[in-house]
């Protein structure tokens, strides 16, 4: 079969606990396989062995606006609204989106997909898909049960913008939500990288499916740092993304160290001590500051973690059966918050209530060896691993029906 997978041009999403790695699982099975997305991605995909097709639009605003500054004289509900907008602009702009089905449609034309397979942000796959008469599959994202908030303002304004975009394409929306906030639906599969628990409490469609993950293979521990077993490691991280928010690193890392830990800072970008990130010097001396990681080599070993959220990071983690505490900073980090605090495999801290003491005592709950957060992240990743994680991905994707 040949499969046309689609992303937004950032390492996160390639990600969302596998789905770059079931592409790769495809090729290696012997089907014909393209990764379309921004260029900005193309190294890493071709990394996996995946064959990659660049598109000059995805879709997805990167990199994004300054960031807005609230009029003192503006209502709390006025300046919910005007980010809510902003968020939209990220993903469902419609200059930006018509672009982008443009370019997908040029790449499908050439790789004649039978299946296309894209991530949730990326709504072109769903007109593009529509308009040449092949299923859509969305991975990394369960198919939830439409929810009408007809009389919410921001819904309607985000309703309109899809109407806009139906009609400029000639689409009936079959890949999308019929009600409620516009996302793409897939009326044929809809794969997580989860399981059924994580999403405890949600009404799912029944195109959804869980395929989980295996726990995470690890390397022998970073021999540059000191031995985990003299100071409990305990990574800081906001991902490649959203990550400048110095009061978030210096509150978590001085936590750490007042608990005795070493605190590993992956900042997700080049320190700059003497520019914009000078706030270094305000970290505790124990603090070990580092631009990325290998995951295998450190989170086996971590004793617990301090993060945003990230869809990918979250994953690893769990997969590493690492305790966590989220502080989300983006507006899908709050998914991942919600199932940690399901399933009790971590904690939740809102922005806004992040304090040193408030991590502090956060990280001291999770800590100790018998801490309930502990045993419930060990479960929850025995129950990703019950589900066979990538292979059962490719699995599912192999359906006779859709040649």
């Amino acid at each position: 079969m040949r499969y046309l997978f689609v992303s937004a041009q950032l390492t996160g999403h390639l990600d969302w606990g596998g789905y770059l790695a079931t592409a790769a699982a495809l090729q290696r099975r012997g089907h014909e396989v393209v990764w379309a997305s921004g260029v900005a991605v193309k190294a890493q995909v071709t990394a996996a062995g995946v064959p990659f097709a660049p598109l000059g639009e995805t879709g997805w605003r990167w990199p994004p606006p300054p960031p807005l500054t609230r009029p003192a004289d503006m209502p709390e509900s006025e300046w919910r609204h005007v980010r809510g907008e902003r968020a939209l602009d990220q993903w469902l702009d419609p200059p930006r989106v018509t672009a982008a089905v443009d370019a997908l449609a040029a790449v499908a034309a050439t790789v004649q997909p039978d299946v296309i397979v894209s991530e949730m942000f990326v709504v072109a796959a769903g007109f593009v898909a529509e308009r040449i008469g092949k299923p859509l599959v969305v991975a990394g994202w369960p198919a939830v049960a439409p929810q009408s908030t007809a009389g919410d303002a921001l819904t309607q304004s985000a309703r309109a913008r899809l109407e806009r975009l139906l009609a400029t394409m000639g689409c009936q929306g079959v890949n999308f939500t019929v009600t409620g906030p516009p996302a793409l639906c897939s009326p044929h599969l809809h794969l997580t990288f989860w399981c059924e628990r994580w999403y405890a409490g949600l009404s799912l469609l029944p195109q959804t499916r869980h395929v989980g993950a295996l726990p995470l293979d690890p390397l022998p521990a970073d021999p540059a740092l000191p031995s985990p077993d003299d100071r409990p490691w305990v990574v800081v991280t906001l991902g490649t993304t959203f990550n400048h928010d110095p009061a978030f690193f210096i509150a978590a890392t001085h936590a750490a160290d007042q608990l005795g830990c070493l605190p590993i800072l992956l900042l997700g970008r080049t320190p700059e001590p003497d520019g914009v990130d000078g706030w270094l010097t305000r970290l505790p001396k124990t603090a070990v500051v580092r631009s990325h990681a290998d995951f295998r080599a450190l989170l086996p070993y971590a004793a617990a973690a301090i993060h945003h959220g990230g869809a990918g990071t979250t994953h690893a983690l769990v997969r590493a059966a690492v305790p966590q505490i989220v502080v989300p900073h983006a507006a899908d980090q709050i998914h991942q918050a919600q199932g940690l605090t399901r399933t009790g495999a971590g904690l939740h801290i809102p922005p806004k209530e992040v304090t040193m003491e408030r991590l502090t005592a956060a990280l001291a709950a999770i800590l100790p060896d018998l801490a309930p957060v502990r045993a419930q992240v060990v479960l929850l990743r025995d129950d990703l691993a019950a589900l066979g994680g990538i292979e059962t991905a490719a699995d599912m994707l192999e359906p006779t029906c859709w040649k």
